[in-house]
């Protein structure tokens, strides 16, 4: 359930349904809005937007979809970031590919954010800091002697190494998503409200929902 707290207008009383969010009809303010709830998913563990679906295209030219924690959101950038394990099959696949799209949806607030994204895995101050703010919790995951995905017998056959894998940060690597497009979509007893956010060729256009 959503904990997302929503600056709201009073509805038709003509109309059924919750009260509306402020920028309903508002591109502008939706896009704001939008933007809002990625920062907010950065920083509150309970929010839907802490753990967004991820799609990348795999060798054979087929999509693979994970689940992934949102570590980061730079707004004026357009820019999020999240973490992962340098041997992973999402690394292979956005070396060879960099496009990727993401999927948010608050059941709650009942918003959907679709994102066309080009992934860059960062390095140099940019991999400093993000290591430094890794938790020693989040670290042990990256001292993994195996890849992720390795086939094996059994659980217990999976092997930690923190001297081998410098405590994780061999295996660990930050991953900026840039956001190329945004799609908007507010489901709404009135009328549900759908945009299209294009930040590669600043425009911005409602959709039929």
């Amino acid at each position: 359930m959503s904990n997302t707290e929503f600056d709201r207008k009073p509805s038709d009383k003509a109309k059924t349904g919750a009260p509306l969010l402020a920028c309903y009809d508002d591109l502008e303010a939706s896009c704001a809005y939008g933007w809002s709830m990625l920062a907010r998913g950065v920083k509150d563990r309970k929010s839907a937007f802490h753990t967004p679906s991820i799609a990348t295209i795999a060798a054979n030219g087929s999509p693979t979809m994970r689940t992934v924690v949102l570590r980061g959101c730079e707004t004026d950038a357009k820019t999020l970031r999240f973490h992962t394990d340098r041997r992973s099959g999402k690394i292979a696949e956005l070396q060879k590919n960099p496009l990727a799209a993401m999927h948010f949806y608050d059941a709650g607030a009942k918003i959907q954010l679709r994102l066309a994204v080009r992934l860059e895995m960062l390095s140099g101050d940019a991999f400093d800091a993000a290591w430094e703010a890794t938790r020693p919790m989040s670290r042990e995951c990256y001292q993994v002697t195996q890849s992720p995905g390795s086939v094996i017998e059994n659980p217990a056959q999976v092997q930690f190494d923190a001297a081998a894998s410098q405590d994780g940060e061999m295996h660990f690597v930050p991953v900026a998503a840039h956001v190329l497009r945004m799609e908007w979509l507010y489901l709404a007893a009135r009328g549900h409200r759908r945009a299209m956010f294009d930040f590669e060729n600043g425009t911005q256009n409602w959709l039929v929902p």
